[in-house]
């Protein structure tokens, strides 16, 4: 009882401190970004406070002229004032001729310092303002708009008073449009930031001059005796089309920083791009780029440099490059900012929070993803200086019956982890719900963070029997492009329920009868290439190179069509027949089919909520010929072979921690 009573003083409280207030803020609204230039605003920050989170959200979606067909480089800047003036001839007038005599007009202004708060790629365009009803690809409509979300909580020692916010857009041509804003959480952040400095100019570099250490040279820092903390934060993109491979937007090259001449941090500079969200989009959108995709946020690389510096002494920084090679790479270019922190000691022992719900959730970020009708994904954080190393997590569909889950792992200062939890109780979900959660740790110190809730779509429900169909390919020279194809159908648990990955010929149609029971599924439509099944405009094809994926029903109608130009795969989560929003999940359901029963039996099953099941089958005199456990099992099959069975009367039984269902069914030759 009085743990009862614990965990509900507990809850009661999370409750109570989980709503965290917050102020917003905007820079722009609609900005037209149609020609290369920078795009300002002055926006009046608090002149104090203190704020647990400060996140930019950056919108994007066509100019009213249109979006450009071309990927173009965004960066949002704070411009910090200096101090330090500069000037600038204005006008010049010529008074007299001999002897000459001229008045000059100077324009004098203030030195901004750049500090940049987050980097984006735009999309290619093509489909985002086109209008083709009947192609596949047009998926896009006038209001279309993406969002990507920058945490910038490090540089809240800048964001107060009135300062200058810049977009600067890198393209050519019409358009993009931007609405950028902030939100400032208020609450206590995992530790105060003493100061920011760039360690260089931000910029775009030659790849010889970074690896050569000219642009970005050895700096020397010493530190104030309150300083306990050290970080570098950096936005790292390549571009130019120089050497035998493109150098440096289609090279993987890596980058690092050292500390007294010791390599701390490595990473290449890499983004895979089959699976962003903003798509289809296009020409060569899928192939993989150095640091960034089209229609994607630019990598950011934290070298957390704490635990590797003495504080009482001064400390060599170093930012390098992977040496090139002499054959004309060299000329390639990283666009690179390098923002250096220093931070006060950390604020709490034990400080866990959850950051984000991957799914289910109708963020942009995280739309391959969704919508779902099985297991959920979180992101939590340790903000604590303490190892973390178990947690409690409450989760499901708000204001109905909540699962629990228990994660053992491994977590230091300002790690996280993506967590996969059993599917919760889905009944009753509709469009107007919320999915919650709530993390809970043990000695929490702060709790105004263990609490994170999000809106979601509900999956589409398809009828037990549909025809799934493709086109394959043509194909290109010697390349067999059919077998780069590939479809498979899993249910809830993970099971491999249908397979069609072999003998693909090119310029085929292929039709699939499906016939599944009452269930939660996921369909995956893959192209190994990663480059989807369109045409391929760059090699010079026509439409009728293009492959075709869509759904019918058994009377010939097609009721989903996928865009073929999806890069590396489909995933489609749908129900058979059942609403997510119904009741009959919540009653349970069990049942066997066929009956009579001739090679196999299906065992059907649906639970109101996640449970480790029995599955067990007898012979007429009560002796057990098959049994298998599945733990964390809501709804699904268990498909048995009986073709090696005599003829008789056979018993099927499910057994669970709080009830046993026995069905008789008939074996015949």
């Amino acid at each position: 009882m009085n743990q009862f009573f614990t965990l509900f003083f507990v809850l009661m409280c999370y409750n109570s401190y989980a709503q965290n207030d917050t102020l917003h803020f905007q820079a722009q609204d609609d900005a037209q970004l149609t020609w290369y230039g920078n795009y300002d605003s002055n926006v009046v920050f608090p002149q104090g406070g203190e704020y647990e989170k400060i996140l930019m959200d950056f919108t994007m979606g066509c100019a009213d002229g249109g979006c450009s067909h071309w990927d173009y480089t965004v960066s949002i800047y704070l411009m910090e004032t200096t101090g330090v003036l500069d000037s600038s001839v204005s006008v010049l007038d010529t008074i007299g001729i001999e002897p000459l005599e001229v008045d000059t007009t100077w324009n004098v202004y203030e030195l901004l310092e750049k500090f940049e708060l987050g980097r984006l790629i735009t999309p290619y365009g093509n489909y985002m303002d086109w209008v083709q009803p009947t192609d596949p690809n047009d998926v896009f409509d006038d209001s279309w708009e993406h969002s990507y979300q920058f945490d910038i909580t490090d540089f809240a020692p800048l964001l107060k008073d009135s300062s200058l916010i810049r977009v600067h857009y890198g393209g050519w041509s019409s358009g993009f449009s931007a609405t950028v804003n902030f939100d400032f959480i208020e609450g206590t952040p995992a530790r105060e930031v003493l100061s920011i400095e760039n360690m260089y100019p931000v910029g775009s570099y030659s790849y010889q001059s970074l690896a050569d250490n000219e642009s970005y040279p050895v700096i020397v820092k010493s530190f104030d005796e309150n300083v306990e903390g050290l970080a570098v934060k950096s936005y790292v993109s390549g571009h130019g089309h120089e050497g035998p491979q493109s150098c440096c937007e289609w090279v993987s090259k890596q980058h690092g920083i050292s500390i007294n001449n010791e390599e701390i941090y490595q990473w290449y500079v890499w983004k895979d791009c089959g699976m962003i969200p903003v798509y289809p989009q296009g020409g060569t959108w899928p192939f993989d780029r150095a640091g960034w995709c089209p229609g994607t946020a630019v990598n950011e690389q934290i070298s957390e440099l704490t635990d590797f510096i003495d504080f009482d002494s001064e400390v060599i920084i170093d930012y390098n490059v992977q040496q090139y090679t002499d054959n004309g790479e060299q000329a390639g270019l990283f666009i690179v900012s390098n923002t250096l922190f220093t931070y006060a000691e950390i604020n709490f022992s034990n400080d866990i929070e959850i950051i984000d719900i991957l799914k289910p959730t109708k963020k942009d970020k995280w739309s391959r993803m969704n919508p779902i009708c099985a297991n959920p994904i979180i992101e939590i954080r340790n903000r604590g200086s303490e190892f973390i190393t178990q947690a409690t997590i409450e989760y499901g569909i708000e204001g109905g019956e909540l699962s629990t889950f228990e994660w053992f792992g491994a977590m230091e200062f300002m790690e996280s982890l993506l967590v996969e939890l059993p599917a919760p109780n889905w009944s009753g979900a509709n469009e107007d719900s919320k999915f919650s959660v709530t993390v809970i740790l043990d000695d929490d110190e702060y709790l105004n963070n263990n609490y994170l809730s999000s809106y979601f779509n509900i999956p589409e429900v398809l009828p037990s029997e549909f025809v799934f169909e493709f086109k394959t390919q043509s194909n290109y020279n010697s390349t067999n492009r059919a077998a780069q194809s590939s479809f498979y159908v899993y249910d809830m648990n993970g099971d491999l329920v249908f397979e069609h990955s072999s003998g693909l010929v090119a310029s085929t149609w292929y039709k699939d009868t499906l016939n599944l029971p009452f269930g939660c599924y996921e369909l995956v439509f893959e192209d190994s290439a990663e480059d989807g099944v369109n045409e391929h405009w760059y090699y010079g094809e026509s439409a009728s190179a293009a492959g075709k994926v869509q759904i019918r029903n058994m009377d010939g109608d097609i009721f989903k069509k996928f865009p073929d130009d999806f890069g590396q795969q489909i995933d489609f989560r749908f129900t058979v027949d059942y609403p997510l929003s119904t009741s009959t999940v919540n009653k349970g359901s069990f049942d066997v089919y066929p009956n009579p029963v001739d090679d196999y039996l299906v065992m059907s099953l649906s639970l109101p909520h996640v449970e480790d099941v029995v599955f067990a089958l007898y012979n007429n005199f009560g002796e057990e010929l098959y049994r298998v456990k599945k733990n964390a099992f809501s709804v699904g099959d268990e498909i048995i072979d009986t073709s090696h069975l005599a003829a008789g009367i056979y018993y099927c039984k499910v057994i669970t921690s709080n009830m046993e269902q026995v069905k008789k069914f008939v074996l015949v030759d």
